[in-house]
Formats: structure tokens, sequence, C-alpha cells
């Protein structure tokens, strides 16, 4: 595996046959692996360093799954964690970090109210050894494996059977890596998820964009939204943290919160239909958007499409003039863009001119038959944060298309 903070996001499905057909049919991703066991059946899919293990449970009712190296329900029943009911339900539930120090994050863990759901050990076949612990995280049903894999030089796990070379170089990479992870929390939890994350890995707050207020986080409150998103990253290599790559392939995770008082909201329909906090969406970047998302829209994927307005609101087309790109074409695709993303870094105290910076934006629908996870296409022209604007067009959408269904209208 190449040295990436994220080294696998898992997703749990009743139906992983046809859930992969359609990651590969309509997303462009190559099937590299599988791991088949008796309880159990995986397949692992890529696109650049962007790993996505899809694993679905072969039995029904209750299963003990001590014995698996790897593997932990995604739904998790606290009083007999031996025996774990097995879900029905469909779950993004675990990012997979590469560790360097796994024991001093376990002690930390384990200090803290949460739970090490597998203890370290190792994982070994011709390739070398893995090391390798799980842990339960302070989010709903989110769990991180935690990975050191320093030792092994296989293509990705030890008991994964490499894919036919067909099946590898099937299709044309749309995306190269994971940009950032999106939870959706409870209302006011962002605290306690920010003391957890930084307590447990060192990761650090970071401000979205300009707008955004150090305390409060950003709050979009509007007559259609309430909503308070916060973010941190672990980018520096550190003693016992994550390990990462360049810095603009840091591991950005966002909360998203309800604001409180508000009427119905994607956030509380997303706790609704995923039965509590979780991943609601993880950001996919490429290096084309344009292209992307047209391939993907002739592939059948289907997105959650911005408002009318956007691209003739004050100051849009002076925007979109001024970074190059063409109106029509990114109003025929529906992508958004920022041109106010990022300030540049502040070195000595002295703001630093980095050039242009923007980013351009995409949501797709949710994938599941409920409206929980949703995927984002994303690609960043030097611009680290999140453009205020696109964030609320991009939520705007999303919850346009939300309450569609709740009225019973055809997406």
């Amino acid at each position: 595996m190449n040295d990436c903070c994220v080294h696998h996001v898992e997703f749990g499905v009743k139906n992983g046959e046809e859930f992969v057909r359609r990651l590969r049919n309509e997303y462009n991703l190559s099937l590299i692996c599988t791991r088949s066991t008796k309880q159990i059946q995986q397949w692992v899919l890529q696109s650049g360093t962007a790993c996505l293990l899809i694993t679905q449970h072969k039995n029904k009712g209750d299963a003990n799954f001590n014995n698996d190296p790897y593997h932990v329900p995604w739904i998790h029943d606290k009083s007999t964690p031996e025996v774990q009911t097995i879900s029905e339900s469909d779950s993004v539930f675990n990012v997979a970090l590469k560790v360097k120090d796994i024991t001093t994050i376990l002690d930390r863990v384990s200090r803290s109210k949460y739970d090490v759901l597998k203890p370290l050990h190792t994982v070994s076949d011709s390739h070398g050894t893995v090391k390798i612990a799980v842990v339960r995280s302070c989010i709903g049903n989110v769990v991180h494996t935690l990975i050191d894999d320093s030792d092994y030089s296989g293509l990705f796990l030890p008991e994964f059977v490499p894919a036919s070379d067909e099946a590898m170089l099937a299709h044309e990479k749309l995306t190269t890596h994971i940009d950032h992870v999106t939870f959706a929390c409870e209302c006011g939890d962002s605290a306690k998820v920010l003391d957890w994350y930084s307590n447990i890995f060192g990761m650090c707050r970071f401000l979205i964009n300009r707008d955004e207020d150090e305390d409060s986080g950003f709050v979009i409150d509007t007559e259609d939204i309430g909503l308070r998103l916060k973010a941190f990253e672990y980018w520096k290599c550190a003693e016992t943290g994550i390990t990462s790559g360049a810095h603009p392939n840091s591991i950005k995770f966002v909360i998203a919160e309800a604001l409180p008082n508000q009427g119905p909201n994607q956030v509380d329909t997303f706790l609704r239909d995923h039965q509590g906090p979780g991943i609601q969406h993880i950001g996919l970047h490429t290096e084309d958007i344009i292209h992307t998302v047209a391939k993907l829209k002739d592939n059948g994927v289907q997105f959650a499409e911005p408002p009318y307005t956007y691209y003739t609101e004050v100051g849009k087309l002076a925007e979109i003039g001024d970074i190059g790109q063409d109106l029509d074409i990114l109003r025929q695709n529906g992508i958004l863009v920022d041109a106010e993303a990022d300030t540049g870094e502040i070195i000595d105290g002295v703001q630093q001119d980095v050039g242009q910076r923007y980013l351009m934006q995409k949501f797709t629908k949710p994938l599941f038959g409920k409206n929980t996870f949703f995927l984002e296409i994303i690609q960043r022209i030097g611009a680290r944060g999140f453009g205020s604007g696109n964030i609320t067009a991009l939520w705007r959408s999303v919850q346009a298309y939300m309450n569609n269904q709740e009225k019973g209208a055809t997406p």
C-alpha cells in the first residue's frame, strides 16, 4: 500500500456482489482482491490510493467474529460483545488508519470509555507481517481498524487473494484518493468528538473557511437549512500518530450536526434512517471533475443537482470567469465552484500569497435504499478548506432531494 493516512474504508452491505458490480460499473472502481471465510465475503475496490473494502455477512442472526483477524460487525451489542447481532442495514462504518504506534493508541482508548474491539495482533503471509487492532470511536457505529503495515509488501492485507488482471485493469481511474470523511452527529456532540480524536490520535481542528467562527464552527442558518460544521485533520507525522503522505493528501474529518430547534433536516434524516450517528459521506478527489462527473453520469450515477439559481448569483459569473472555467460546461454538469475556499497559509504572522485557489464539488444521491450515505466528487486547485458558498449550495441540493423523497416524489 502507498503511504497514505487512510488505509481503507469499509462498507457493510446485505448484497455484496450487487454492490460491488454497481461500484465497478458506475464509479469505475477496480476489483483488486477478495477474501472469503465461513462467515463473511469481502471485496477490495480501488481507484488511485482510495481503497474500499466491501463486506457481506453470509449468515443472518448472531455470530462470533472473535477469531476473524479483521472483521467486526457494523452494529455492536455492547452488553454481549462476544456475540454480536448482525445488522440488516447497509452502512459505511470503518475508517481504517495507518498508525505508527498501535500500542499507545490502544492505551489511550482503554483509558476512555470506548472499547478496544480487537486487541493488537499480527497477521502474516509470504509478503510479510501486519500489526492490527480495532477500536470503537465516539461516533455511533464508527470503528477504526489500526494498521501498521511497515513490514508488509503485499497488495492489500494478508489472507486477501488478488483478483484477475482483467478485473484490476478493467476501468479508467476517475478518482485519485479519499479527500475527506464527514460524520453526521447528534446536536451538540461536536465538542466531544473533537476532544476524542485529539486525545486518541493527536488530530487538530482547522477552520473550514474564512467565515467560520472558532467556537461555534461554520454555521448555515437559513429558512431551509440549519447546519453546523467543524473539521479536524492529521497530516504531520508524530511518534504515535497516523502515518501520512504529502500535505495535500492529508486526511480531513468533518463533523456535521443540526442546529437546535430546527425543523426536519438532512442530518436528522440520516440519524433516523441510519439509526444513529455515523459516516454520512466520503469525498473522492479527482484531477478533472468535469470529465469525471460527465463519465459518471454516462455510467448511470445519479447526482443531487444544485439550485437553478446557483450560477446566476451575484458575483458567481465573475468568479467562474476569473478561474478560467466554462460556465456552460459547469452548469451542464451541475458542478459547483468556490474561488474563496482558502485564504492561504500564515507563516510567521504573515499571510502568504499562494496564487489562485479554488475547488469544485458535486454530491451524488444516497447509495443505499435509505437517505444515509452518499459520495462527493471534489477537485482541489490549491484549496485546502471548503468554500462557504459551495457548502450552502451543496447541502441545499441534498436537502431538496430529501424533501422530495419525503413527499413521495420521484427522484
